[in-house]
């Protein structure tokens, strides 16, 4: 029976595992497109921690007919010399590095809202559907594939292990693969045969340059999960006609930009979302080495996929973020000790903003040399008011610099804060493991913990800290309505805590984050459900990534949620509540009354400290109520410079 961590041939490249980090976009590139130092230290990072085998993000290989916003170039010398460095120092940790190669984005370029977009055919461009974009001449398409054949020579050339063609996600190549994108008329276009040819010749120049023997892998979208894309049956007899055509494995994938959620999985799908795909191509015969991702951090799930033959290697893309180290302590048994990622997508989110590479839960991802921890330069005793995300951040960051005397308190009778309420619907498990990591790291430190400890200043200034972290986090807001009480009134924090609420009708009381999981938790424990919001829908306040608010939506949509936007609640009775929408009145029926209209700070602790205590910091939703990065980042980061930060 194969293993996780055995050594494994995929064609001509051997693997010290079968632990793959897959790609993922990057913003840290040199100006010229070539792999920055921070890039390096970032792929060395998951190289050290164990992974087999290390995808860099996609590599254009020509920007004749696109920018290329965040992914590297490979297309001179130069920039094949900097990628030789980067795999130089992977290799030296026993991994292997494929190539990524892409011919851009096409009909989902999203930087210039000005200029139409070149892709196979003249269709509407995702991000600014008035642009339509300009068709590739065949002339165009011999110069890409003649690019492609060239940066695979350099990556080659930098000592890369194998190549993959980056053929899925509606991007370009898969543009010219999909009938709903190609609706080309020549050699390119028509029958599925038309459609592979530029496949065909990308795979035929690869081998021209790197060699027949060479390891090429295809990344392909077997189920776009929209409709008109591809289906799940058109993509097993895409891989059908590819099954014998050499390639050294298929790298499987799902989704689009247009149900982006499934592409780059999100908190609210569940484990494993992808592995439909691989069952159906080992049922259909294929023979081709599969690579499977979409939410495998689980190392027992990841361990059943190859026990059970589901796939011959495991990619892990967001798990890799959050702990370079998966593969070694997965190895060696540590799994408890697996930083998780909690699908909150933030990675995707900055990046976006044009803001550097990032993680929720990881402050170092992109910056693992400059924001690397150096031991205690004084001798500090550090006290932490609020055991949640931030404050056991901050804690935990204390400790491992070496301070000897760490104090957190937090006033419940368990840490983490909110995010236990975060945690507790059955569709935000990741935030539930992530709570559980967090105790268990706190039990292995040495700081120590107090709960149901109130901080007050006296009690605080009785304790003589060298340093305050205050992290006590925000308080919910809780509206003055007319006849409130009249049925129950629950704060959705707490609801959540609780699990539930009496009766069987309930109204949300905000169209937010909060609110919506809160109904969709509420609709799950068997309650009708109706949101109020005052604005024109849900989440429109909400700063989180697109793909996580396409998938919240589409779990709205599939529910029996009813809403009742521009409408303000006015009163409550003993029989339910009433909105008003335009001038006009509506009584709705309801049995309890959920509050999810915000949170506010305050900041009173803190200044009554200062001065007294020789540094107090304020971090988290004590400054504004805001998000775990927030809070997350701000620990550690408040501790990280604690010896040069002053009041």
């Amino acid at each position: 029976m194969p293993t996780l961590f055995e050594k494994y041939n995929l064609g001509k490249m051997q693997v010290k595992n079968r632990v793959v980090m897959a790609p993922m976009g990057f913003s840290h590139t040199d100006a010229d497109g070539a792999y920055s130092d921070r890039q390096i230290e970032y792929y060395v990072d998951r190289a050290r921690g164990g992974f087999g085998t290390i995808y860099p993000t996609a590599t254009m290989v020509t920007t004749e007919f696109e920018y290329a916003p965040m992914p590297n170039i490979l297309s001179n010398y130069g920039q094949g010399a900097r990628f030789s460095i980067l795999i130089d120092k992977v290799h030296q940790y026993g991994a292997k590095v494929v190539s990524q190669l892409s011919l851009g984005l096409g009909r989902v370029s999203f930087l210039d809202p000005f200029t139409a977009p070149k892709a196979p055919s003249a269709v509407s461009s995702f991000f600014f559907p008035d642009l339509i974009c300009t068709p590739f001449t065949k002339d165009e398409i011999k110069f890409l594939v003649g690019k492609f054949g060239y940066a695979s020579y350099l990556a080659k050339s930098a000592g890369a292990d194998a190549i993959e063609i980056h053929a899925y996600g509606g991007y370009l190549i898969d543009q010219f693969l999909t009938p709903l994108w190609n609706v080309r008329t020549d050699e390119y276009g028509g029958s599925l045969q038309n459609r592979l040819r530029i496949l065909y010749e990308l795979q035929d120049i690869v081998k021209q340059n790197c060699g027949a023997d060479f390891p090429l892998i295809v990344k392909l979208t077997l189920d776009h999960t929209l409709e008109g894309g591809r289906t799940l049956g058109e993509g097993i007899e895409l891989v059908k006609e590819l099954d014998d055509k050499g390639f050294a494995a298929f790298h499987l994938d799902m989704g689009c930009y247009e149900t982006w959620y499934n592409a780059v999985t999100t908190v609210y799908q569940e484990d494993g979302v992808q592995l439909y795909m691989a069952k159906a191509c080992k049922e259909a015969g294929i023979k081709t080495p599969l690579m499977v991702q979409g939410k495998l951090g689980d190392p027992d799930l990841a361990e059943k996929v190859v026990a059970d033959g589901i796939a011959e290697m495991v990619l892990l893309g967001h798990p890799a973020l959050t702990d370079p180290e998966w593969a070694n302590k997965a190895k060696h048994n540590q799994k408890e000790d697996i930083r998780p990622c909690i699908g909150c997508n933030e990675c995707i989110n900055v990046n976006l903003k044009n803001q550097h590479f990032s993680c929720a839960v990881n402050p170092k991802v992109g910056m693992e040399r400059d924001y690397a921890l150096t031991p205690a330069k004084e001798d500090l005793s550090i006290l932490v008011v609020g055991g949640g995300p931030g404050g056991i951040t901050a804690a935990l960051t204390a400790d491992e610099r070496g301070f000897k005397d760490v104090k957190l308190w937090e006033k419940a009778d368990k840490l983490a804060g909110t995010l236990n309420a975060a945690g507790a619907p059955e569709f935000k498990l990741p935030v539930a493991r992530y709570v559980k990591y967090l105790n268990r790291q706190v039990e292995k430190s040495n700081v120590q913990v107090s709960l149901n400890k109130e901080a007050t200043a006296e009690n605080i200034l009785a304790e003589n800290p060298d340093v305050v972290i205050i992290a006590g986090g925000s308080h919910p807001i809780i509206p003055k309505l007319e006849g409130a009480g009249a049925i129950p009134c629950f704060e959705a924090t707490k609801l959540l805590l609780d699990g539930d609420c009496p009766g069987d009708t309930v109204v949300v009381l905000g169209g937010g984050l909060v609110g919506c999981e809160t109904a969709l938790h509420l609709e799950r424990c068997g309650k009708k459900v109706t949101i109020v919001e005052m604005l024109s829908d849900v989440l429109l306040t909400v700063d989180h990534a697109r793909n996580n608010d396409l998938a919240l939506r589409a779990l709205l949509d599939a529910s029996k949620i009813d809403f009742r936007f521009n409408s303000k609640l006015t009163k409550v009775d003993a029989s339910g509540v009433t909105v008003e929408k335009d001038g006009v009145e509506e009584h709705i029926p309801a049995d309890a009354l959920i509050y999810a209209i915000g949170y506010r700070s305050e900041q009173n602790l803190e200044n009554a400290l200062l001065g007294k205590v020789k540094k107090v910091f304020t971090i988290g939703d004590n400054v504004v109520p805001a998000k775990i990065i927030d809070a997350v980042h701000q620990g550690y980061h408040t501790i990280r410079l604690i010896e040069e930060l002053e009041n």
